[in-house]
């Protein structure tokens, strides 16, 4: 049962997971583009310290699996607001972009897990336990999965992107409170 947001404001809950996995996202994707950079070899501090990151990639990718998970739940049971003031196209537009960060919120995590399970690589979940893996080990699948997760996240920030850049222009040139309603402590 949906309900009803007559407000101009997303609610608390909404908004703290939206800003979580904002923050998780941007940390989980330095590290991930950072860690791409290098490559195993001799050095085996080197190696170690790409694990490491990888590993941290992967618990913050854990963390943001059951975040989505929440987030589509919460959007499915509470409405968010009307988005007024625009075009219909733009109404469209925009519902369009939220399908796809929604997507893709989904798709690369588990293209992640993925990769890992079919490269025969746990993915930990805040030191407690693994996941267990989603597929068999497999190259194909491992490359396959990879250049999913891969493209995908290039595809996700430049999403993301195009998100940031349509809300500082609902802020600065729009002026319609669309910003603020996603905005910690307003109304």
């Amino acid at each position: 049962m949906m309900t009803e947001n007559t407000n101009r404001s997303y609610t608390a809950t909404a908004k703290a997971i939206h800003w979580l996995m904002a923050l998780l996202i941007l940390v989980a994707s330095a590290i991930g583009l950072y860690s791409g950079t290098m490559e195993y070899g001799a050095d085996q501090a080197l190696n170690e310290y790409k694990g490491s990151l990888i590993t941290l990639h992967k618990q913050i990718a854990t963390l943001t699996i059951f975040l989505i998970a929440l987030r589509i739940v919460w959007r499915i049971t509470h409405r968010p607001p009307a988005l007024t003031g625009m075009s219909p196209a733009m109404v469209k537009a925009a519902h369009a972009g939220h399908l796809l960060l929604y997507a893709l919120m989904v798709i690369i995590p588990l293209a992640g897990w993925a990769l890992s399970s079919s490269a025969g690589y746990p993915i930990p979940v805040a030191g407690l336990f693994n996941l267990p893996p989603l597929v068999s080990e497999s190259e194909e699948i491992a490359a396959i999965a990879g250049a999913v997760h891969r493209w995908g996240s290039w595809l996700f920030l430049a999403v993301i992107a195009g998100h940031i850049g349509f809300a500082i222009k609902h802020k600065l040139v729009d002026r319609d409170g669309t910003m603020e309603s996603m905005l910690p402590g307003k109304r």
